[in-house]
């Protein structure tokens, strides 16, 4: 996504990226292009020296989701923000979920799944909050548009849900209401609902949520 933005702006542009492996890749990455290094700071986004009233789009993806204190990480952005710049977060509202046929456990799973992202304090579907959340860090909330995907076995969409939840159901199945056991049934039906052409997987939602600084 970062080179998409460097080429639609014909331009470097800034980046927060705490892991040192990737942010030497974006760097290799970027000097191909030509556009210019740009400021890639390797840390925390509350730890990033941004400028104030630098920049005219902040962007971030399946980042807030991660976050404690979402508020005080927008105020951050918001100062960063020119009068009249935009913020563009795209994120999860993670209820829309769902396989069918239902796995008799899904309902904990869920919660389990709520519950992975609540142990490190973040929230997987901060992105029916972030509209109050912009209001509360300053910004004027302009646009939330939802983008929905499902799929049957063999679409790209039920390949890449069934690579991560089957994946993480062993983790899952260690947090409450969620069980060991529930979580063998759980993956054992993914996998039986993966022999049936009419089986459906209805992905999370990501919204695409935008708010406008004041010009004042």
């Amino acid at each position: 996504m970062h080179l998409e933005l460097r080429r639609r702006v014909k331009g470097p542009i800034d980046a927060v990226e705490r892991s040192a492996p990737f942010a030497a890749r974006l760097r290799r990455l970027c000097a191909r292009d030509g556009r210019g290094a740009g400021t890639i700071w390797e840390t925390d986004l509350l730890h990033a020296p941004l400028p104030k009233g630098k920049y005219d789009l902040i962007f971030a993806r399946w980042v807030f989701l991660f976050l404690p204190e979402p508020e005080k990480h927008l105020r951050r952005l918001a100062r960063a923000l020119k009068p009249g710049g935009r913020i563009a977060i795209q994120d999860y509202h993670r209820q829309t979920m769902a396989l069918y046929p239902k796995p008799k456990d899904w309902d904990a799973m869920m919660a389990a799944d709520r519950a992975f992202f609540e142990t490190q304090g973040g929230d997987a579907s901060i992105g029916g909050r972030l509209p109050a959340l912009y209001k509360r860090a300053g910004l004027v909330p302009t646009e939330a548009r939802p983008n929905l995907k499902s799929g049957f076995p063999g679409s790209a969409v039920w390949t890449w849900a069934s690579w991560y939840f089957l994946g993480v159901m062993p983790r899952l199945g260690k947090l409450r209401p969620f069980t060991p056991g529930a979580a063998r049934r759980t993956a054992s039906a993914w996998r039986a609902a993966a022999r049936r052409p009419e089986s459906l997987f209805i992905a999370p939602c990501v919204l695409d949520c935008v708010a406008r600084k004041p010009r004042r």
